[in-house]
């Protein structure tokens, strides 16, 4: 499970280096998508071991439900982070563009995680 997650973890920060950038900004640059893979690369380290415990501590192993939970808690890191960056005149900007990112960030993860699942228990 674990190295599944890692897996997940990796393809994430690179498909999200590509993917960031069409939503940030008025025209496409891969900066945009390299500073944020740099910004979330240590949170993927936090995603990893918080998807190990939803996953343990779940009773219902729906992969809609482990996604909202996924989901909720990425949004709750991301506020955490917006307040602990906490500035008046960008509050508005920076807790769009974190909870954002870590939206798309979340979502990615989890379907290469479930892709990765499935591809094992078919062997």
């Amino acid at each position: 499970m674990l190295q599944n997650k890692i897996i997940a973890a990796v393809i994430t920060l690179i498909v999200g280096a590509f993917i960031i950038p069409l939503f940030i900004g008025s025209t496409y640059s891969i900066s945009y998508g390299i500073y944020g893979t740099a910004f979330t690369a240590p949170a993927m380290l936090i995603a990893v071991v918080v998807s190990i415990l939803i996953e343990k501590n779940s009773k219902n192993k729906n992969v809609i439900f482990m996604y909202m939970k996924h989901l909720l808690s990425a949004l709750i890191f991301s506020l955490l982070f917006s307040l602990i960056n906490f500035n008046v005149n960008t509050i508005k900007d920076t807790i769009y563009l974190a909870s954002l990112m870590g939206s798309i960030y979340i979502t990615i993860f989890v379907i290469f995680d479930y892709l990765l699942k499935r591809l094992k228990k078919g062997r």
